[in-house]
């Protein structure tokens, strides 16, 4: 407990004055302030403040006698240094000590009620010596030295000016010494919950708490009397210098905080409104001394200090007019306020002779108005270049300005606005809060969103209405234009400036885009929206309609239609299919980012403009651009595909997908009632306006359909007229070229051209069919198609599936391009969704009566409906095995129509054929493999790659059947090694728990299979061990009826041959028709031939019965396309025959093995040694094939002479993919020689010549090869040493080794020859491995 003395003073405070007296008493004894004892001084003053600063309670202990005992030592030292007048009197670190002790008093209540209340005179004498403090101390010169300053513009060295810190201090000091002012209100006072005012921050002028004194009313009172102003624009000049020109930035922003604390002293609109020109010029140039490399810290205080002192001038104006306002706008007392309009009209007018009117140039009158919004313009443009700084808080702190603004004083502003809207101050500030909306940072959109909304709903007022209507109609005007230049940052500026302004005006925008105001508007935007091409691979960005996020959104509404979407594409993703339409790329959008934010401000127009005003229009252009075609025999413009595009855009906006939508926390002073009022009309609106959505919908979808239909109809034609334009011209030009020559020869001869006269040929322009334009506007029509799926929702879109479904399934199977494709597949996705089905097999499955119905309407007439083969083909590849059984009845449509159209248009039967290897494919796919063979046995292509590629199978699955037999050899013969892995173990461990009698059986069954084998091969062989015994055999002749018909095998169940499945025998029939097409003059017709043959091998490998008699049929046909694969032509032709012959070797051996050594395989050896000339010394002598004609043998070689040599492939040819067709012709043989060598028993003699090639071929000592084939050829010596010849392998390749190190040249190899001699050296380690 504290001890407390008669006198009342504390213990505390008795220490405190004796810690005090010594230091204190030590410079009231000081005669004088020199250099010589100034840094004594200054030591002297750290220690006062250092004992004031340890004491425990100063507001307690620190009695007045004690506060004036210091003060009169402040006072002396202050004395002494003649008031820091004098340059010998200056000292820096002075003034710091003197200043820090001065603020600890100013800091106490008590302290600031004895300094500066007392004396006014004092005070004043205080404020000027902080003044020059503040001001740095400059040094009066005389007046010649200020002349030659002058001439020489020579300004003060920081010897002559105080540190920035020492005149922080003094700052402070001065800001302290201000009144406190509590009746003035603080900036954005009311606004919680989203804004902060100057009191909720942290600053390093607080007061400590200090308690009001009734010496803030006195120091108030002196300030704002006449004979002080001189001192407040001494005041308000020193603080707005130094916040321009110090170079420390806590100085700055302190001098800021001092205008604005000088500007509450001042308190009524009425004493600041003569400061506001001097304080907005000050304040202008302290933010633009640094332009965006000035602190935050500073230009944010800058702004609050703007907001304070405009909100406070300025709305008290709007709150005077604001009763009558109201009263006139609720309707309530609109008697009484005309009333009491009248009475003032009337006072004023009677009243004007004895009362002194005031005058017009006064506080609040129009022209004094007119001239603060005019500087208040000005000044602001010249801050706009501010909202683009890099600070976040900066930009927020413009949008709480602009927000307290436009609430608060629109009333006084929008008025008395005159010219221009975007260049008043409400344009500045709205135009400054809508581009904040757009913001990356959250703290700073979602405000401005908040703000914007509040705004909108319930601060806004029709003048404010009409100022965003004038910026709209100026915006909109120039945002044509400006889209047109090269500065894609302009760009999105103003898109997104121009969507911002329709959010916040909202259906307000019908009476700027209307019936009549559209044409000014719609052209210019067409134009900016022109596409040069579709980018196909970049699907997934947009994510499809439902996946069209607004701008600065984050997440998609909870429980919305985009976020299931959203759910739906995360549990698909990875499987293949497309979610997202091709990305665009625009001719004047170059920018993603700018293309994404017009198309939303497309989207943003669209829902608060009437729809119908923009269907209707472009409806009308895409009609008279579909009859312009028709009529002219021309082509849709690249216009029509961005008319197309923005109408897409305008629905889609219509609808509500995608849109920027304003926060509604803004509106927290609205009454609960007011807003569940607002909340149920806007839903009510809401309702009905997607209902016109809708209905408009469903116009543009049938347009639509018409001009798909068309479309696709049209590109046929006009490809005909154009290749007919085509070879008329040049028919033309050769025509004109023979009578110019004859022109020529008889002005030569002096004949007559009166003959000639008259004869001129005009060659009629070109058809102007453009196939971009053409695939472009497919694309959009789908993805227009899309977006009215998801307008219409499924219960009301099923219904259009009627007429959707199968247009959608012709844009699918197009084969012109995989862009329309793709984009009808997204179309599809969608629908499926909206639709509510897993995937679009399900949609089709479900639906496919409608599909089925119109293919039998329209396949009987194919010379009017040549697209639909594509419609069958896109049926059969989406729902796969399931479509085979919907069919059947189609097949046989299929049939009569290649009948009637196989002599007369190939187009038209490789589309049907190519529908009959789709089915063919999918049964392929679906039946059960076998685990000699492989998979499905047939490429999963797309069947128009086969007109320029054939795909070659991957080497390293190859290594692995290779392996996987050699394996299974092994363990049935050797048993494990001890480096196995546990499989082998198991199966061992299978093989060991047999009996002997089940090995016996195993091995007697595994040497009758090679016996059949053998047989099959090569015939049946005479049986010397098996002699007739004459003991043991029965007399034919003597033999009875009965015994010979007990002796003759019976039938059992088991040898009876199951009858064929449906798709067995669905295929089989198939076959059969498609077997007519190998010598058809089309060399598509005979790929998708051969392509229905190879799938129905596999199909009915299991049916050789009636799969061999076919293909026996067919097989010289099959054999003639290998033999004839070297012409250009029917080159794939060739490669896809080889791939069926491969096919065969693995699922039908027994059939090839009785073909292949007599038709295909001297043809394969003889290919070979084309391609390696080396190898005829190698292979000279050791096998003789069977001589061909010398034209066969040109046809064979890879160039078009006898002297042809291939360059040479080193690293880099070796390691790059170059895909030649010679390249891709060797890929093929060799993989299917491999495969034939292991499924297919081949005589010795034909083994050992192949593997001599193949050794040669790896070895590549001409250096022809890629190495790529030269891993094909060791896949084939591998092959051979799994198939049981490899002591053959093991002789040649050791024999190669052998050669390589008698040889002994290490250094002369080189790389190329390295690799071949490494690649024999894995075979050997591969068959030691494998005890091959």
């Amino acid at each position: 407990m504290e001890t407390i003395y008669p006198e009342g003073v504390s213990q505390e405070t008795i220490e405190t004055f004796s810690r005090l007296r010594e230091p204190a008493s030590r410079l009231l004894s000081l005669p004088s302030v020199g250099a010589a004892n100034a840094q004594e001084i200054a030591s002297t003053l750290r220690a006062i403040h250092t004992i004031l600063t340890t004491i425990p309670d100063p507001e307690l202990h620190l009695t007045t006698k004690l506060i004036a005992y210091i003060q009169h030592t402040l006072n002396h030292v202050l004395l002494l240094c003649q008031n820091f007048m004098l340059l010998e009197k200056r000292f820096d670190f002075l003034v710091d000590a003197w200043s820090s002790c001065l603020e600890f008093l100013l800091r106490l209540p008590d302290g600031y009620a004895f300094i500066m209340g007392p004396n006014w005179q004092y005070d004043q004498m205080l404020f000027n010596v902080l003044f020059r403090a503040i001001d740095g101390l400059p040094i009066k010169l005389t007046q010649q030295q200020q002349q030659q300053q002058q001439r020489s513009k020579a300004k003060d060295t920081p010897k002559n000016k105080m540190p920035d810190e020492t005149r922080l201090g003094a700052l402070k000091c001065l800001i302290l010494a201000l009144p406190l002012d509590t009746t003035a209100p603080g900036i954005l006072e009311h606004d919680q919950g989203y804004g902060s005012s100057i009191q909720d921050r942290e600053e390093p002028l607080d007061d400590f708490g200090r308690a009001r004194v009734p010496a803030d009313d006195k120091v108030r009172g002196y300030l704002l009397e006449a004979q002080s102003q001189p001192v407040l624009a001494q005041m308000i000049v020193v603080l707005l210098d130094v916040a321009k020109d110090a170079s420390l930035v806590a100085l700055r922003r302190v001098a800021l905080l001092g205008v604005l604390k000088l500007l509450k002293c001042l308190e009524t609109p009425e004493r600041i409104a003569p400061w506001i020109p001097g304080i907005s010029a000050g304040l202008t140039k302290a933010m633009l001394e640094r332009g965006l490399k000035e602190s935050h810290v500073v230009l944010t205080t800058a702004l609050d200090t703007w907001t304070f002192m405009v909100v406070r001038v300025l709305g008290s104006i709007s709150l005077s007019r604001q009763p009558l306002q109201d009263s006139s706008a609720t309707g309530a007392g609109l008697s009484q306020g005309l009333m009491a309009m009248f009475k003032e009209q009337s006072g004023r007018k009677s009243g004007s002779t004895s009362e002194p009117s005031r005058t017009p140039e006064g506080f609040g009158s129009k022209a004094w108005i007119k001239r603060t919004d005019h500087g208040l313009s000005t000044l602001f443009k010249e801050i706009a270049k501010l909202r683009a700084h890099f600070h976040w808080d900066v930009r927020r702190h413009f949008v709480q300005m602009s927000f307290r603004i436009l609430s608060d004083c629109q009333g006084a502003l929008i008025r008395n606005t005159a010219g221009s809207a975007t260049s008043s101050v409400p344009g500045f500030l709205l135009e400054t809060l809508i581009g904040c909306t757009q913001d990356d940072f959250v703290d700073v959109s979602l405000p401005a969103k908040a703000h914007l909304g509040a705004l909108a709903e319930d601060y806004g007022s029709q003048e404010l209405a009409d100022v965003g209507k004038q910026i709209v109609r100026e915006r909109l005007a120039a945002l044509s234009r400006i889209l047109h230049g090269a500065n894609e940052a302009t760009k999105q500026d103003a898109i997104r400036l121009a969507q911002g302004l329709v959010l916040f005006l909202g259906r307000q925008m019908e009476f700027i885009v209307n019936q009549q105001t559209l044409v000014s508007y719609l052209q210019p935007w067409v134009q900016v929206l022109t596409i040069e091409q579709l980018d196909q691979h970049n699907m997934d960005e947009r994510r499809g309609i439902l996946g069209v996020m607004a701008s600065g959104s984050s997440a998609f509404p909870p429980g919305s239609e985009e976020e299931r979407w959203h759910k739906w594409v995360v549990e698909r993703k990875g499987s293949g299919r497309k979610f997202g339409f091709p990305r665009r790329i625009h001719l004047h959008l170059r920018d993603q980012l700018t293309s994404n934010a017009f198309l939303g401000f497309l989207r943003q127009l669209g829902s608060t403009t009437e729809i119908d005003t923009w269907t209707m229009e472009l409806t009308f252009r895409l009609q008279d651009a579909a009859r312009t075609v028709r009529g002219n025999q021309e082509w849709f413009r690249v216009s029509d595909v961005s008319t197309i595009l923005m109408m897409n855009q305008l629905l889609v906006g219509a609808s509500g997908i995608g849109l920027a939508t304003l926060s509604d926390f803004a509106l927290q002073d609205s009454s609960t009632r007011q807003r569940k009022d607002k909340g149920s009309s806007k839903a009510s609106r809401q309702r009905k306006s997607q209902r016109h959505v809708r209905r408009a919908a469903r116009g543009v979808l049938d347009e639509y359909l018409v001009v798909l239909l068309e479309c696709s109809q049209l590109s046929v034609e006009a490809r005909t007229r154009q290749g007919i334009e085509e070879r008329s011209r040049s028919a033309e030009s050769s025509e004109l070229n023979s009578r110019s020559k004859k022109a020529v020869l008889a002005r030569m001869f002096g004949m007559d051209e009166d003959e000639d006269e008259g004869l001129t040929f005009e060659a009629t322009g070109p058809v102007e069919y453009d196939h971009n334009t053409d695939v472009m506007l497919r694309c959009l029509l789908l993805e227009g198609i899309a977006s009215i799926a998801v307008i219409l929702g499924g219960t009301e879109f099923e219904v259009e599936l009627v007429r959707v479904l199968y247009i959608l399934l012709e844009q699918l199977g197009d084969q012109d391009s995989a862009l329309v494709r793709d984009a009808a597949e997204v179309a599809l996705e969608h629908v499926a969704f909206v639709c509510q089905y897993e995937t679009v097999g399900d949609l089709i499955q479900a639906n496919y009566d409608y599909v089925i119905q119109q293919i039998s309407q329209r396949i009987a007439f194919l010379s009017i409906n040549p697209k639909t083969p594509q419609v069958l083909w896109a049926l059969i590849h989406v729902v796969g095995p399931p479509a085979v059984s919907m069919l059947e009845d189609s097949v046989t449509e299929i049939f009569e129509a290649l009948d009637h159209w196989k002599d007369q248009e190939d187009e038209v039967c490789e589309c049907l054929l190519k529908s009959l290897c789709e089915i063919v494919k999918v049964m392929a796919g679906s039946t059960p493999t076998d685990t000699k063979g492989t998979k499905a046995g047939v490429s999963r292509i797309d069947p128009d790659l086969a007109r320029n590629a054939t795909a070659a199978s991957s080497q390293t699955d190859a290594s692995k059947e290779v392996e996987s037999f050699a394996k299974e050899y092994r363990l049935l013969t050797k048993g494990v090694d001890a480096d196995n892995d546990g499989d082998d173990e198991a199966l061992q461990e299978k093989l060991d728990s047999m009996t002997p009698e089940q090995i016996k059986d195993y091995f007697m069954e595994r040497a009758k299979e090679a016996k059949k084998d053998e047989k099959r091969l090569f015939g049946g062989r005479e049986d010397t061990a098996k002699v007739d015994d004459a003991d043991g055999t029965k007399d034919n002749e003597n033999i009875s009826f009965g015994d010979l018909r007990a002796s003759m095998p019976k039938q059992t169940e088991e040898s009876k041959p199951e009858p064929l499945t449906k798709h067995q025998a669905l295929c089989l029939r198939i076959l059969t028709k498609a077997g007519y097409f190998l010598t058809a003059t089309s060399p598509r017709l005979r790929i998708s031939a051969l392509e229905i043959i190879q799938g129905s091998i596999v199909v009915l490998k299991s049916r050789p019965q009636d799969l061999n008699p076919v293909i026996h049929g067919f097989w010289p046909a099959i054999v003639r396309r290998v033999l004839r694969r070297s012409e250009l032509e029917v080159f794939f032709v060739s490669l896809r025959a080889i791939e069926v012959i491969t096919t065969l070797a693995e699922n039908c051996s027994d059939f090839l093995g009785r073909h292949l050594l007599d038709d295909v395989w001297p043809f394969i050896v003889k290919a070979l040694r084309a391609w390696i000339p080396s190898a005829d010394s190698g292979t000279k002598g050791v096998a003789t094939t069977r001589k061909s004609p010398a034209g066969e043998r040109a046809a064979i070689e890879p160039g078009s002479g006898q002297g042809y040599r291939a360059p040479k492939q080193g690293r880099t040819q070796a390691q790059g993919k170059v895909f030649t067709r010679e390249h891709r012709l060797q890929m093929t043989t060799l993989i299917s020689v491999s495969k034939i060598v292991r499924r297919i028993r081949i005589p010795v003699q034909e083994i050992w010549m192949m593997l001599l090639l193949a050794k040669e071929m790896v070895l590549d000592r001409d250096g022809r090869l890629h190495r790529e084939v030269r891993t094909a050829a060791a896949e084939v010596i591998r092959s051979m040493a799994v198939a049981g010849h490899g002591d053959s392998v093991y002789v040649v390749l050791e024999e190669v080794m052998r050669g390589h190190v008698t040889e002994g040249n290490e250094e002369g190899v080189d790389e190329e020859e390295k690799y071949g001699l490494q690649t024999c050296m894995d075979i050997l380690a591969f068959m030691e491995t494998h005890a091959l």
